[in-house]
């Protein structure tokens, strides 16, 4: 097959679109299928592969690690026309989304797309008043954007059927974005880690890897984890990861007196974190607005026991009392249950390892598997749809 990828997440961005997007292309490419990446331009960035196409960008004051696409491209139009793909396959409802369908229409291709993000729960980010307006917009602009594609993509349950409550009525299947496995590190490793933020033989090291961004919770783990540290002064929280909101949540931890026993690693290379995993006695991950929880899934293939709040997609990744615990999102709720995996060891190890095990349900092998299959299914049936006009 020859797929036409349209993404406004992509290389040098590192997130869980882009490289949802890079394991896709890799994975199919080794497969035998040609992958084009349409993506936006990125200042002083230079791509090694001539399969990948920039689009016009602009980088802005309100997104300046994300860079605005222009659609005018009548160059990049011919180059896609002249690639002759058999399925495009966009990756937002946005700007490129709305242009890869243009063409995807124009040409006669068929389109499908994938809902990563629960948009509405992001519209702190604009500064457009009220914020209701601002939702009502997303709803509708979803509606109108997948309605017009021959299927959509999502990566849970539950993101279906908030779709489903759009009006979305097209063809909407699930498929699980799969996770490259966290390996093992030698004890001395491991020791060295723990020393490194403070960890004792005896100690406790609970994890965070994602973004430090307000719509991932992070007050209320902070808040639960004080209540942690006050049954059990050996244990010591770890936050991984960089973002907008990195400042005001170290200064919340500092009101909170979590100074000495909660650390924040920042942005780290992949190499440097998988040895953090290994390390690590469990996982936290309080977010309520994840389509499917990426990090808890790499958690599990870590080997790591999950306490993750009951929301989103999460409940699909999570079988509570075997790998983890879902709770409330209430810190006293969400500290009881770090307590219980403190205070019983062999209890967390046992969890630990089936954890391990339950990861296979997220492999990268098993996601392309199902787009294979899916790819081919909408290319087969494209002839039976009549494409709306409004896409054109």
């Amino acid at each position: 097959m020859r797929i036409a990828i349209f993404t406004e997440s992509y290389e040098p961005i590192v997130n869980g679109v882009s490289v949802c997007v890079t394991t896709l292309r890799d994975e199919l490419n080794r497969r035998g299928h040609e992958v084009f990446v349409f993506a936006p331009a990125f200042h002083g960035h230079i791509d090694n592969r001539e399969d990948v196409f920039r689009m016009p960008s602009k980088h802005t004051i309100i997104m300046p690690d994300y860079p605005f696409p222009l659609p005018f491209a009548p160059k990049l139009r011919s180059k896609f026309a002249s690639l002759k793909v058999d399925i495009v396959h966009t990756q937002t409802p946005f700007l490129l989304g709305v242009l890869g369908a243009r063409w995807a229409r124009q040409f006669g291709v068929p389109l499908v797309s994938t809902n990563h993000t629960l948009y509405t729960e992001y519209v702190h980010y604009v500064p457009i008043r009220p914020k209701a307006l601002t939702r009502c917009f997303l709803v509708n602009l979803m509606k109108w954007y997948y309605s017009g594609c021959d299927a959509v993509v999502v990566p849970s349950g539950p993101v279906e059927a908030i779709l489903r409550s759009y009006g979305v009525k097209n063809r909407i299947e699930v498929i699980k974005t799969g996770v490259v496995g966290h390996g093992q590190a030698s004890p001395e490793t491991c020791i060295a880690v723990r020393e490194r933020y403070g960890v004792g033989a005896d100690g406790f090291l609970l994890l965070y890897v994602g973004r430090i961004a307000r719509e991932k919770n992070l007050t209320m783990l902070l808040r639960a984890f004080k209540t942690v540290v006050e049954r059990h002064p050996n244990a010591r929280l770890l936050l991984v990861g960089g973002g907008p909101a990195l400042a005001e949540t170290r200064a919340f931890a500092g009101q909170l007196g979590l100074d000495s026993c909660a650390e924040f690693a920042g942005m780290l290379r992949r190499r440097d974190i998988d040895p953090i995993y290994a390390a690590a006695d469990a996982f936290a991950f309080p977010s309520t607005t994840e389509t499917q929880g990426i990090a808890i899934c790499e958690a599990l293939s870590a080997g790591l026991p999950v306490v993750a709040v009951n929301a989103g997609g999460i409940p699909e990744n999570v079988q509570p009392g075997i790998d983890g615990f879902l709770t409330r999102d209430d810190p006293t709720e969400f500290a009881d249950r770090i307590s219980y995996l403190i205070a019983n060891p062999a209890e967390r190890v046992k969890m630990g390892q089936a954890a391990r095990v339950n990861a296979g349900a997220f492999s990268i092998e098993r996601m392309v598997d199902d787009f294979e299959r899916f790819y081919a299914s909408v290319i087969e049936s494209s002839g039976n749809f009549a494409y709306p006009r409004r896409m054109v």
